[in-house]
């Protein structure tokens, strides 16, 4: 299994949400920084977009020879969520693939 850095993994990220805001309006698409806010307070996305983004991320990472899935059980259990931004995002995926 092949191992992307966290620099990869964030530009994955960051494209993902790219192509995501393609299909949004203005005022609901979200911010592409490095630290950007991805799910729950102060963010525009809803439980679909975030499952659609959750996808497209989850295709790209297998296109880079890495498979994981990001709405497993170890996601929804976890007090803090894994999807609140771009940085704990990141660290969640390194944690799924060191497990792998």
């Amino acid at each position: 299994m092949t191992t992307l850095t966290d620099c990869q993994i964030r530009d994955l990220i960051l494209d993902a949400i790219t192509n995501l805001n393609l299909g949004r309006e203005s005022d609901q698409q979200l911010d592409t920084t490095e630290d950007a806010r991805i799910f729950g307070q102060g963010s525009p996305l809803e439980s679909l977009g975030l499952v659609t983004l959750l996808m497209d991320i989850e295709d790209a990472l297998a296109d880079e020879g890495v498979e994981v899935s990001l709405s497993d059980a170890r996601a929804m259990s976890r007090k803090s969520s894994p999807y609140r931004d771009v940085p704990t995002l990141v660290a969640f995926i390194e944690e799924l693939e060191a497990s792998s």
